[in-house]
């Protein structure tokens, strides 16, 4: 057991992991700047969060285990929801209609250096020198790829850019706190409990503050996109590098979203590829590169080497 959670822990698994998620978050900026204008902040945080429930319970209908797990620490499912979804993607939503997906991905870029602070207070993880300049390269690329925040900022920009930073602190909180309490639940039940959380903390607060403008079919189609990839996907891989790499690392995923911004002007927009384009992905890779605390690849041939040392000295191999 322990050689293969080495194995799945690498650090190619987890870079992987980590573009995926971040292809998935960053794709999710547009399609949130489509919904919001017409279904409200709330809505389209409640409406994705349904659509994420909906597949996730499919997908379990037939784990009697799962749902019993979920059942039973559903108060710690709420307190989950609050802190990793339906706070922060409210926030998100909030700014992103307040400035734009550009630039909330910007300030999204600041939770790994909330993590950082945050699981040293909480896990007691020790803050290195390689750590910090990691959150600090990573957020200078964001900066360089998207050309940093507007200079001319009136009041609903600064309420924008403060439910931004609030939304990456409580990131940075959730994260720490998946990490400590449920350190050995797997991902899909995770991510199934905290969707059905989110969605019933979400119900009084959709009742008063209903969509501000008429539904139509564009908006529809950009929340259940929004549901099935950045949702339900997006955070059974989330929850993944969390269990595999810690708070920390996963969080470094905010350092990706911008990437996947761009790649979409690029593609569906005919946006031009930039210097800023390619620079930033550089730097934003080194960046998450020195957040990863992994462990190396290991040489197939010597993976039993552990257990046989265990062995030999009468000890069990956790794992």
């Amino acid at each position: 057991m322990k050689n293969w959670k080495a194995i799945g822990s690498s650090r190619f698994a987890v870079v992987g992991a980590l573009l995926l998620v971040g292809m998935l978050w960053g794709s999710s900026f547009p399609l949130v700047a489509v919904a919001a204008p017409t279904l409200g902040a709330v809505g389209t945080t409640h409406g994705r969060f349904i659509v994420a429930a909906l597949v996730l319970a499919l997908i379990t209908a037939s784990s009697r285990s799962t749902w019993r797990a979920v059942g039973h620490r559903f108060p710690a499912f709420l307190l989950l929801a609050a802190l990793n979804v339906a706070g922060p993607l409210t926030l998100v939503a909030t700014a992103i209609v307040g400035l734009n997906s550009s630039t909330a991905s910007i300030l999204n870029a600041t939770t790994p250096m909330f993590t950082v602070f945050v699981a040293a207070f909480w896990l007691r993880q020790k803050i290195t020198w390689r750590k910090l300049s990691g959150v600090a390269i990573g957020i200078v690329g964001v900066s360089v790829l998207v050309g940093g925040i507007p200079s001319a900022i009136d009041s609903r920009a600064m309420l924008a850019i403060g439910a931004s930073l609030t939304a990456a602190l409580l990131y940075a909180v959730g994260g720490v706190y998946a990490r400590k309490s449920f350190q050995d639940t797997p991902p899909l039940t995770l991510a199934l409990g905290q969707q059905l959380a989110a969605v019933a903390l979400l119900v009084p607060v959709s009742a008063v503050a209903p969509p501000p403008g008429p539904i139509t079919v564009g908006p529809l189609i950009a929340v259940v996109a929004l549901g099935l990839g950045a949702t339900a996907g997006g955070y059974l891989v989330y929850f993944w590098i969390i269990r595999q790499a810690g708070p920390v690392a996963a969080s470094a995923v905010t350092l990706l979203v911008p990437i996947s911004a761009s790649a979409i002007g690029v593609l569906w927009l005919n946006e031009p590829v930039t210097f800023a384009l390619v620079g930033g992905l550089v730097i934003i890779l080194a960046g998450v590169g020195l957040l990863l605390d992994l462990p190396p690849t290991r040489d197939p041939l010597r993976r039993v080497a552990p257990d046989r040392a265990a062995s030999a000295d009468k000890r069990p191999v956790s794992g």
